[in-house]
């Protein structure tokens, strides 16, 4: 045999023998698969009882089971209480489980208590309610009395003022009747003079003010404006 042939057979043997290695190894892999698969059905049952039947059961009694439940209705009629039970709890036998007789009066002194802690309750809001409102009314009294204190001095003041003026006018009034009594006795204190022939202002002035100077007075009081005068014309003739 030459060397090509063992070199020939060596690469067989050697072809064959990582086939069956390749073969053990895939074999070794699905057993491992099998045994993966292949559960246990005691484990879920255990984890069934002791997991998820606790879990419901709290589930139900938290939000769904309601072992009793009173219902206390309060009637004030004349100072009495009268309370309305109802329990939804039934016994074994069919029959109600009913309350010991102590429970029941614990419960009826406590519920008399509530009441009457409530009854106290009302009574100071109401004391509180009436002494707010009695200060509001206070309050409201206290501005009337302040507006209407306002309104008074208001009008006293107008009325002040409506003195004031009425003095003022009876005031002008009496200034103009002096002023009409002091004219009046002017006008009846002047003299009249009749102007006879030959005469002049000059002589009548000197006659009433033995002055020369009377002349501008006589002719300013009857609004001359010469010297010139008729025969019987009257003039004023002023103090």
């Amino acid at each position: 045999m030459s060397k090509e042939d063992y070199r020939e057979k060596i690469e067989e043997h050697r072809q064959l023998i990582e086939i069956e290695e390749k073969n053990s190894r895939m074999s070794r892999t699905r057993r491992k698969v099998k045994k993966k698969k292949r559960k246990n059905p005691l484990m879920s049952i255990l984890l069934f009882i002791f997991i998820v039947i606790p879990v419901m059961v709290l589930v139900y009694v938290t939000f769904l089971y309601k072992p009793g439940e009173q219902e206390v209705a309060k009637v004030d009629n004349g100072g009495s209480i009268v309370e309305v039970q109802k329990n939804d709890s039934l016994a074994s036998g069919g029959k109600e489980d009913k309350k010991p007789a102590i429970e029941e009066n614990e419960d009826k002194e406590e519920s008399k208590k509530q009441t009457d802690k409530e009854k106290e309750n009302a009574k100071t809001e109401d004391a509180k309610q009436a002494e707010l409102e009695a200060a509001k009314k206070a309050e409201q009294e206290k501005q009337k009395a302040l507006a209407k204190e306002k309104e008074l001095a208001k009008q006293k003041e107008l009325a002040k003022q409506k003195e004031i003026e009425k003095q003022k006018e009876i005031e002008k009034q009496k200034e103009l009747e002096k002023q009409k009594q002091q004219e009046q006795q002017k006008a009846s204190q002047q003299r009249v003079h009749t102007v006879q022939s030959n005469e002049n202002l000059f002589r009548i002035a000197l006659k009433y003010y033995n002055d020369p100077s009377g002349v501008e007075k006589i002719k300013a009081a009857n609004g001359l404006g010469s010297d010139s005068i008729s025969v019987g014309q009257t003039l004023i003739i002023p103090e």
